[in-house]
């Protein structure tokens, strides 16, 4: 078991309609803990005026989070994990579909360890 892994995906030029839609931001994430192979434990999220949303999902292996800015077209998303996700494309995988899902012109990726 690694101690810390943390992939970092920084979303740019997104659609801000997509940004500020829960059930979009949030199939975001069921779909990277899906990938990922993960087990969800629970959820927190928060909803700012006039738009914008936080949303973060407590894994058994550690926790997936989301922060989005629709006025700027940007959001960021980070997986804090003690082991490596199930597939060896992930970060890629992960790439195409938060671009896909939220309209964004660039997501670049960063892996910790």
């Amino acid at each position: 078991m690694q101690r810390n892994l943390v992939h970092v995906f920084d979303v740019t030029g997104a659609d801000p309609a997509l940004l500020d839609d829960d059930p979009t931001v949030r199939g975001c994430l069921d779909a990277i803990v899906r990938h990922a192979g993960m087990t969800p434990l629970g959820e927190a999220s928060h909803r700012f005026e006039p738009q914008g949303t936080s949303v973060v999902i407590l894994l058994a292996e550690s926790h997936l989070a989301v922060h989005t800015w629709p006025e700027h077209g940007t959001a960021y998303v980070t997986l804090t994990t003690c082991r490596a996700p199930a597939s060896a494309t992930f970060t890629e995988d992960v790439r195409a579909l938060l671009a896909d899902a939220l309209g964004a012109a660039d997501v670049a990726v960063r892996s910790l360890v």
